[in-house]
């Protein structure tokens, strides 16, 4: 399949790079070669921030801005039009090293939101319905902001002499900034519930966790549960009146980890309206297990719940905690040593190997989550 280089790419940019502009036209070198990433709306369904905390460690002479000097325009190669984005959680590397949970999560929601900023409009936030694209845009990325952990809007004791509202007044203020997602749990328990470091069934939600959820059916919130319990993911299904997502998380018919997705919480999913988003793990899977596994989602709970989370690092960033452009770096090889428009290139053809057609295949890459968005946010 015919792939475009980053030096083409960059070269094609450079000159609207060069005023803020970076939405110049991209070559289209699968045009001629059948539906290629730029003729669907391609979600990603959980994208870390890890790159951000690489290039933030950099001596103040070698920073960039890494939004719109690094990663945006390996986006736009690659045709993704929507990124799901952690703008803190309960782990410390999502809250970029900052071991203060209410803290870490709002400096790193302003690091995003200042990064943005930075684009002159090439990216933006999603808020509202209006702001989900309705056709391939070569020259736009949206970002969904998630929190991946309940953990920095817990809070201790409700304040007894003033309304109990109040317990959820952090996450309310979280999606004045512009938070549309929040993941329950990371892996450890928090106020909210379990996650599986504890065990794979665990318990269901406390109190205070199902009234986060019920709270963030009203505000418009996607609630996540790719780290929740299995207790806990059925307690969701109970209670929530809006479709849930599990984001990156496989199948453990296929990986045998706690981690994993049981048949009965994908169909506890389904039955809400979900989808779960099948993430590449270097070393674990290839492109043909996550087709296998979406194979499997169809045929246990229907292609309108299947969904891609994450397809690997790229060469532009193949390993946590390293930069390929500084001295001595490793580069990357295999999928970490491929562009972005390579890896949906790539995959795109294992789904129609696999005998998906055009419509299914948009549906698995980017439709299934924009339904679900669609179904979640406020007008």
């Amino acid at each position: 399949m015919p792939q475009v280089s980053r030096r083409k790419f960059l070269t094609c940019s450079s000159a609207s790079m060069a005023f803020g502009l970076l939405g110049a036209s991209i070559p289209n070198p699968a045009a001629a070669a059948g539906k290629g990433p730029y003729d669907y709306i391609i979600v990603e369904g959980h994208r870390d921030i890890w790159e951000f905390n690489d290039r933030a460690r950099l001596t103040r002479q070698a920073k960039t801005a890494p939004l719109k000097d690094h990663l945006l325009q390996r986006l736009l190669e690659g045709g993704l039009d929507v990124v799901i984005m952690p703008a803190g959680g309960d782990s410390v590397g999502e809250r970029g090293g900052d071991p203060r949970l209410l803290e870490g999560s709002m400096r790193v929601l302003d690091m995003l939101l200042t990064e943005v900023e930075k684009t002159n409009g090439v990216a933006s936030i999603i808020k509202t319905k209006g702001d989900l694209p309705t056709q391939p845009d070569r020259n736009r990325v949206k970002i969904f902001l998630d929190i991946e952990g309940g953990a920095s809007i817990q809070v201790i004791e409700p304040e007894p002499e003033f309304h109990p509202d109040r317990k959820l007044a952090l996450l309310r203020n979280f999606f004045r900034l512009g938070v549309r997602g929040m993941q329950l749990t990371h892996n450890a328990r928090n106020m909210l519930g379990q996650g599986i470091a504890e065990g794979k069934v665990g318990t269901r939600l406390s109190e205070f966790g199902a009234e986060v959820v019920h709270e963030m059916n009203r505000l418009g919130m996607m609630i996540g549960v790719s780290h929740l319990s299995a207790a806990g993911i059925d307690h969701v299904r109970e209670i929530t009146t809006k479709p849930i997502v599990s984001t990156h998380t496989n199948l453990q018919k296929f990986i045998n980890t706690p981690r994993q997705h049981s048949d009965e919480e994908v169909k506890a999913i389904a039955a809400t309206g979900g989808v779960v988003g099948m993430r590449y793990i270097v070393n674990q899977t290839s492109y043909e297990l996550l087709a296998d596994e979406i194979d499997h989602i169809v045929k246990l709970v229907g292609i309108e719940h299947a969904a891609i989370g994450w397809l690997g690092h790229d060469d532009g960033h193949p390993y946590t905690g390293e930069l390929p452009e500084l001295p001595g770096a490793r580069q990357g090889t295999g999928v970490e040593g491929e562009t972005m428009f390579q890896h949906w290139s790539n995959f795109i053809e294992v789904l129609s190997k696999h005998g998906y057609t055009e419509e299914e295949r948009g549906l698995i890459i980017g439709g299934n989550f924009l339904r679900v968005m669609r179904e979640n946010l406020p007008a």
